[in-house]
């Protein structure tokens, strides 16, 4: 991996340092390098921020800032509850790693050359041919990252609910969803990309 792709990828997202499992952590950092190679981002602050082409679209700031939200929020979760409850069991690394890894597959689904053969002529290959949640779980195997991590990829977004998800996968899901939804009531993302979210949701005007 060119070093200046692994700068750029700790630049990003600099929680991956809080991964305190060696191994896991560079596996990470080898999936995102992975990821970005096969796309035509030169990093992750180049992908755009949103929960997925056309939906849940930022007004300002791009994918990094979703991820590193997640993570944060995920990891918000798990001191809230093993502080509160010391019985539970949680596995903070594999929170943490795959917070950081569940929308590796959006360096596909939101390609702009992608985006433009998909549209172009979807009865070839789709539109799209596959959702960042099944190519990111390909991502996480193909860079050795342990299956569970490659199925919080798949696992937090709509192909979740078809399996059950492990614990640390519900945790990033809805640290994902609370992120995302929190976005758009607080008026951060265009209202025209919100049909997704229902018809109760009332952005806040920004200031």
């Amino acid at each position: 991996m060119p070093s200046q792709v692994r700068a750029s990828i700790l630049e990003d997202l600099p929680e991956i340092l809080g991964i305190r499992d060696e191994a896991l952590r560079e596996a990470v950092i080898r999936a995102w390098a992975l990821s970005l190679r096969d796309s035509s981002f030169d990093r992750i602050s180049d992908m755009p921020g949103e929960g997925a082409p056309n939906h849940f679209v930022l007004y300002e700031g791009s994918q990094e800032l979703h991820l590193r939200g997640v993570a944060k929020l995920a990891m918000a979760i798990v001191d809230e509850f093993t502080s509160t409850f010391p019985q539970v069991r949680i596995d903070p690394d594999l929170v943490l790693a795959g917070a950081l890894c569940h929308d590796i597959g959006k360096c596909w689904e939101c390609d702009p050359v992608n985006l433009a053969r998909w549209q172009e002529r979807p009865d070839r290959a789709g539109y799209p041919s596959l959702r960042h949640s099944v190519y990111g779980a390909h991502i996480c195997l193909a860079a050795g990252l342990p299956e569970t991590i490659a199925h919080i990829a798949l696992g937090h977004s709509m192909e979740g609910q078809h399996i059950k998800v492990s614990t640390e996968c519900m945790i990033v899901r809805w640290a994902d969803n609370s992120w995302w939804y929190s976005a758009a009531a607080l008026g951060l993302c265009r209202a025209d990309s919100l049909s997704a979210a229902g018809p109760m949701m009332t952005p806040r005007p920004l200031p």
